[in-house]
């Protein structure tokens, strides 16, 4: 069986705070006067052509409450994420996933599950020399697409439950998503995961791999792989003296 993988992405909403003045060497958090939230998050599974959304607007009473009330996006993410073999985002492991789970543990839900992660500005910076790491800046570099221009002021008329401008929120959010898949389908040869079934290609699926010598450590010895098509390597889940006979 295949892996579920999920891109993702979430906006978050800016603090409001106060300073004495623009360049405060340190904001203490007795002067945060609103905290930040999640404004909404997309995600597309595998190669699906729809990518799908959650939003502050979804619950309609709770945004009418409180327009920065994000329990609806938090809750779906979280089962969206829950039922994820492998998630990827830009800058998801110092970012997204940790203020997800700063939501996720505000409102009260359960710890999400194991999850493999693949950060593509992790990937985009050990394993190249890009003049920038940035999403966009890669999107065009791959020639896969760029991001979208927000207006400004977006994030305050957000933030005031301005329904036209959460809606353009989300729009940006899903042209992130959506070039995120693309820069990964460009850098996924690269990307080192875990054992990986010798079945099929952990990344492009398919069935043209070929042995590719041995990977030692100092207790076992793998057999490695490498897909003819896509170029990318994986290795067998057991050693080579627990697997069984492998037809080529």
């Amino acid at each position: 069986m295949s892996e579920k993988i999920v891109f993702w992405d979430i906006e978050t909403q800016k603090m409001t705070v106060q300073s004495f003045g623009l360049y405060p060497d340190s904001i203490n958090h007795q002067d945060i006067i609103e905290d930040w939230y999640i404004i909404c998050a997309c995600w597309v599974e595998g190669d699906n052509k729809s990518v799908q959304a959650s939003s502050v607007l979804d619950d309609p009473k709770r945004f009418k409450k409180d327009p920065r009330d994000d329990y609806v996006v938090v809750k779906k993410l979280h089962e969206v994420l829950s039922n994820a073999d492998i998630i990827v985002a830009h800058n998801g492991n110092r970012f997204d996933y940790k203020k997800l789970n700063a939501r996720i543990i505000f409102h009260g839900l359960k710890p999400l599950p194991p999850i493999v992660k693949i950060d593509t500005l992790l990937l985009a910076r050990r394993e190249f020399a890009f003049s920038s790491n940035r999403l966009d800046f890669l999107g065009d570099f791959l020639g896969v697409g760029r991001k979208i221009d927000t207006a400004k002021g977006l994030w305050e008329r957000s933030r005031l439950g301005d329904k036209k401008a959460i809606k353009d929120m989300v729009k940006y959010n899903k042209q992130d998503v959506l070039l995120l898949r693309d820069i990964y389908e460009r850098l996924k040869p690269h990307v080192k995961l875990p054992f990986s079934s010798v079945d099929v290609c952990p990344k492009c699926k398919s069935d043209h791999i070929t042995k590719q010598g041995i990977k030692k450590n100092r207790v076992s010895s793998y057999q490695k792989w490498q897909c003819q098509d896509c170029g990318s390597w994986c290795q067998s889940r057991l050693p080579l003296k627990l697997e069984k006979p492998t037809i080529v």
